[in-house]
């Protein structure tokens, strides 16, 4: 592993850490600031599809994360052993699940409606002008 590698993971493990440790903050705080760092996260995240900027696209997807084990450790109450504590643990699956790849997929799907055409790297001819098509011949 090279230090650049070692070095992104550690950038990605900080930007999954601040979202959970935003997200337990923002639901101490209240429900509106959950919903507004949520905002936050998925509009980074949406920015950086629609200009397509891979690595700001993978940090807000750590924060995304991030976020979503926040609401887990909330969400998560104790029970007894048994069906519930089962149901509770799938629960924090689908949870997980949304977060890590549902929601990003959605909202990759959105901004790539909203982002726009990527320019060809090759050299596109122009069109034939109606002049230019008049002047030729069939055996051009």
């Amino acid at each position: 592993m090279t230090f650049k590698t070692l070095g992104w993971l550690l950038v990605l493990f900080f930007a999954w850490l601040a979202g959970f440790v935003g997200t337990a903050l923002a639901l101490v705080a209240g429900a509106a600031w959950a919903i507004g760092l949520l905002a936050v996260v998925w509009g980074l995240f949406l920015l950086s599809v629609a200009l397509r900027r891979v690595p700001l696209r993978d940090i807000a997807w750590a924060l995304g994360v991030g976020y979503g084990f926040g609401v887990v450790r909330w969400l998560d109450v104790p029970v007894a052993p048994g069906l519930a504590s089962w149901l509770l643990l799938g629960a924090d699956l689908l949870c997980l699940l949304f977060f890590a790849l549902i929601a990003p997929a959605l909202l990759a799907l959105i901004a790539g409606r909203w982002a726009p055409l990527p320019e060809s790297e090759l050299p596109v001819e122009r069109p034939a002008s109606p002049d230019q098509l008049r002047r030729w011949a069939p055996r051009d």
